[in-house]
């Protein structure tokens, strides 16, 4: 039986493709603005040339100024009147607020303020350059460019920044076109290079266009791969790849999209944009190494993470403060499922402990490398800064690991399902996403979130023991601040099936436990499977060493 049918066998929902679904859940949401955008890709000129409308709804408050961000890379910015329309005799200025590497800030000026309860439409035209930014690059190989880094077309500043409405693309002829939108161009229109796309769901309007060759792959969702070489393996690559949306639609909910894209970007290219892979709505943009490995089984962490993010924040985001990169935990919590379920437990535990072998860079051993640098904070409250972000990758997943080994994983699972169907498509204060988690649960979580989500560090366990006949009598004890936690102790023999586990709960500075275990005892493990982040004497090492590098000793 494959994977699928079992998960249908046990009644698990599976994917409900479309955006009526996502739709569905944005009751109370602010309505989001209307683009109509256009954009000319001219690759070997290393230009854009962009025009299009934005609609504002009406608001009940006068409106003295309309402030967009956009890039640097982004000049010859010019606005007009679509509505109320030049006929009013209410001219309009435009001001450039702030500018600096990243963003500028336009105010678009009426001479006379927009009265309440009346709708606004501009016109707005634009050039790109083609330099790279974050999440942006037109060049002869590929062109990209999305608002999730740079604001490539101008970006409402303040609630309503997401958008829907239409994206029109065109490029060369021989060049494709990938948005993650639905499409709407004809198959003679896309041959003259011509990509139209409707966007239902509010996001940041997304684009990759290139000489792209398209493998696609049928399935609960449809997939596609958009490669710049043909490569043999993509038959085995894509079914790797449903299979871990698989673990992730029983984790977290019905995807919500029609289909997914996964793009190649040359490496190069990629990590001057900013990214080695990231992702937009209904695309997943790579670089082009992660295509040429013989098994997913290789990017089973890597790869889970970034399609994770197709979830959190393009289903759930969260509100900042204090949420900032709590996305980025969840999308590695998912990625880490998807090793525990896809490459089995033992590779958890080593992803937990060290890192995924094939991408080693998230572990509690990583955790407490950076606490030796002097990087900690409260994972529930962290700071906009890149320390932040890393903390959020280690510490956070991690705890949200243990969180759902507290809760049961099947409780974890229809609490996040809840989630996504009650909240999709609106930003959720982080409290309120706890509170969630807490009352799908039923159970008093305030004692978690505290030690784990309002505290720096980690608790420091440790374990004497001794054996009196066939009675193993141990103790566990921690310094303050105390922690709270259910403990396996693994009592071994000097067979290899000689085993006993037990497991203790510790709440305050020690307890005593007592196991029965019918063979001579040689060594006692304490949590052998490293499901709470802790001191070890090998994680103490890591940090000490990281602190007399950094101290110079």
């Amino acid at each position: 039986m494959t994977r699928l049918a079992l998960l249908l066998a046990a009644g698990i929902p599976l994917v409900v493709v479309g955006h009526a679904a996502a739709r569905a859940n944005e009751a109370g949401a602010p309505v989001p603005a209307r683009y109509d955008v256009s954009v000319r890709v001219q690759p070997d000129a290393r230009r854009l040339e962009l025009s299009g409308t934005v609609q504002l709804p009406a608001v009940d408050t006068t409106r003295a100024q309309i402030v967009f961000r956009l890039n640097p890379r982004i000049s010859d910015f010019r606005v007009d009147w679509t509505e109320p329309g030049k006929h009013t005799g209410n001219a309009i200025t435009l001001q450039l607020l702030s500018t600096d590497s990243v963003t500028t800030k336009w105010a678009v000026r009426p001479a006379k303020a927009i009265p309440p309860n009346t709708p606004v439409a501009l016109h707005f035209s634009a050039i790109g350059s083609g330099d790279f930014a974050q999440l942006y690059y037109v060049g002869p190989e590929v062109a990209f460019g999305s608002a999730w880094g740079a604001e490539w077309y101008p970006v409402l500043q303040g609630d309503r920044d997401r958008c829907v409405g239409t994206l029109n693309v065109t490029v060369p002829p021989g060049w494709s076109v990938v948005t993650g939108g639905a499409r709407r161009s004809t198959e003679t229109e896309e041959r003259a290079g011509t990509f139209r796309v409707a966007v239902d769901d509010p996001t940041y309007f997304t684009f990759l266009a290139g000489p792209y060759i398209t493998v696609r792959h049928g399935g609960a969702v449809p997939l596609s791969a958009h490669l710049l070489t043909q490569r043999d393996n993509m038959p085995n690559w894509l079914d790797g790849t449903e299979r871990m949306l698989e673990v992730l639609v029983a984790e977290f909910g019905p995807y919500a999209f029609d289909s997914l894209a996964v793009v190649e970007v040359p490496r190069d290219i990629a990590q001057r944009a900013g990214f080695n892979a990231f992702s937009a709505q209904g695309v997943l943009a790579l670089n082009h190494r992660a295509f040429g490995v013989p098994d997913t089984k290789l990017l089973l962490e890597w790869l889970g993470h970034e399609l994770s993010h197709q979830w959190y924040p393009h289903i759930v985001q969260f509100d900042t403060p204090p949420g900032y990169f709590m996305e980025e935990a969840m999308a590695e919590y998912g990625g880490l499922r998807i090793v525990e379920t896809i490459g089995g437990p033992e590779a958890a535990t080593r992803l937990r402990r060290t890192g995924y072998e094939y991408d080693p860079i998230y572990s509690a051993l990583a955790y407490f490398r950076l606490v030796g640098a002097g990087v900690d904070a409260p994972i529930g409250n962290l700071e906009p800064r890149e320390s932040s972000r890393n903390l959020a990758y280690t510490k956070g997943a991690l705890v949200l690991d243990m969180l759902s080994r507290e809760l049961g994983p099947d409780t974890m699972r229809r609490v996040l399902n809840d989630i996504s169907r009650r909240h999709g498509l609106r930003r959720v204060p982080w409290p309120t996403f706890l509170e969630e988690i807490e009352r799908g649960a039923g159970r008093d979580l305030n004692w978690f979130y505290e030690q784990w989500f309002h505290r720096t560090g980690a608790p420091d366990f440790a374990l004497t023991w001794k054996q009196e006949g066939d009675q193993l009598l141990g103790r566990i004890t921690q310094p303050a601040p105390f922690y709270r936690a259910n403990l396996s102790a693994e009592a071994r023999g000097p067979g290899s099936a000689e085993k006993a586990t037990h497991v203790v709960t510790i709440d305050g500075t020690s307890v005593d436990f007592a196991m029965h275990v019918p063979f001579r005892v040689t060594r006692v493990e304490l949590d052998p499977a490293y499901e709470i982040l802790r001191w070890t004497p090998e994680y103490r090492a890591a940090a000490d060493s990281v602190r007399s590098v950094a101290s110079g000793k």
